[in-house]
């Protein structure tokens, strides 16, 4: 089933579509948190901008451009809606991680469309026997970000008395039709992503549909890493899926940023009946806010052209790198969830009531900065302990591919 978008498209291009599209986004962000799920008209928008397609091989279809892109895309969307943006991070890495499963997996999953939404979770919360069939998959699990939209799921299990060479975790590729769905999500934050809970009861998983779960390698699964024209292929899977996440939080809090200037603007402080031209202590703050969520931004794109840069020269990310990776996605998400409750206390009354996006975005970020991506503790903690020494400087954007400096080292 095609698409809108056939042709190429650039990193440049895909967030100037989701640029594009945002108006419309946010003008169904009150009915996404009411529904605690995203409107079907918005994985409609994602597909005719092609932005669901970021990630994937140009053999099926997909554009193959750096993790950075879904960092900007989900940015400009989360700027709108924060549930938005999380579920479009979450699926197009979802994607990523599928084109490193089997190829007969990849070929199902790809098969009707580049763009397919994929939900998933990678806390091992079910178990998985083997059986002449391949494999019996059984378990719960929560937190199935846009399930309700979702055409395949990958869920991480534990292997029942594994055999030699077996993993003792892996991911399992199932269609829509081998899971079933728990309405749990009544939460503070991003109500609007579905992520609900996944049932699979003694479903049948073939070899072939099995991804092979090794903490500390770069992908394991598929046994290959094939050059099938994504810049994103062969990346440190743990670093994507905690840099990944990070525009989210960028975007909730540019979004409040853009709010709180608006309000600034135009608002007559009472009590002092100060204009906006003399407002000293909101300007300090959208300041301030503004100035997190600027360093935000730079150091985690700055991560992941970095690990794009050194993937391409052959060249795989060390511990030290993998921990900083862990710790600024971190701190970047800690940073936007900060700048976005400074501005509150200086954004009136109004800005409590549920109709006013600034006390959503405010939650949004908040929960955000709860999910294990954002643990700033062992972030710092992995990052002090990792091997390796002299921690110096790292590359400058653009310089690592050519530079050989210590944060390039294999």
């Amino acid at each position: 089933m095609a698409t809108a978008h056939t042709a190429a498209q650039t990193r440049e291009q895909l967030v100037a579509a989701a640029r594009e599209i945002a108006p419309a986004i946010a003008e169904r962000a009150a009915d996404c948190e009411t529904q605690r799920r995203l409107p079907a008209e918005t994985i409609v928008d994602f597909r005719r901008a092609g932005l669901l397609r970021a990630l994937v091989a140009p053999a099926y279809g997909g554009y193959g451009l750096e993790i950075g892109t879904v960092i900007e895309t989900s940015r400009e969307i989360a700027r709108a809606c924060g549930s938005s943006g999380w579920c479009l991070a979450i699926c197009t890495l979802h994607t990523d991680l599928a084109s490193g499963f089997p190829q007969a997996a990849r070929d199902e999953i790809f098969a009707e469309r580049p763009d397919p939404v994929i939900c998933g979770v990678f806390m091992p919360s079910g178990t998985a026997t083997r059986a002449s069939d391949g494999w019996r998959l059984t378990g719960a699990w929560n937190f199935a970000s846009t399930c309700d939209h979702a055409d395949f799921g990958l869920f991480a299990a534990v292997i029942n008395d594994p055999r030699e060479g077996d993993p003792p975790v892996a991911s399992f590729a199932l269609r829509r039709d081998q899971f079933s769905i728990v309405d749990n999500w009544h939460t503070a934050g991003l109500c609007g992503t579905g992520s609900k809970q996944v049932v699979i009861n003694d479903a049948v998983i073939a070899d072939s549909h099995v991804m092979a779960v090794v903490p500390g390698t770069v992908r394991a699964g598929g046994g290959d890493r094939r050059d099938d024209g994504r810049l994103s292929a062969g990346l440190p899977g743990s670093s994507v899926a905690t840099l990944g996440l990070a525009g989210v939080a960028m975007g909730i809090a540019l979004g409040a940023l853009d709010r709180f200037e608006q309000r600034l603007k135009g608002k007559l402080r009472e009590g002092s009946f100060k204009d906006n031209d003399r407002q000293v202590a909101a300007q300090l703050r959208f300041s301030e806010s503004a100035s997190e969520v600027d360093v935000a931004e730079l150091l985690v794109l700055r991560d992941l052209d970095e690990m794009t840069a050194d993937t391409l020269a052959g060249r795989r990310s060390n511990e030290q790198q993998r921990a900083r990776y862990r710790r600024d996605a971190a701190w970047a998400i800690q940073a936007c969830a900060r700048a976005t409750a400074r501005l509150q206390p200086a954004a009136g009354a109004g800005s409590i009531m549920l109709a006013d996006p600034l006390q959503r975005a405010v939650r949004d970020a908040q929960t955000i900065s709860a999910h294990v991506v954002a643990d700033l503790d062992g972030g710092h903690e992995a990052w002090a302990r990792a091997p390796g020494a002299p921690r110096r400087r790292p590359p400058q954007l653009g310089t690592c591919a050519a530079t050989g400096d210590e944060g390039s080292a294999s």
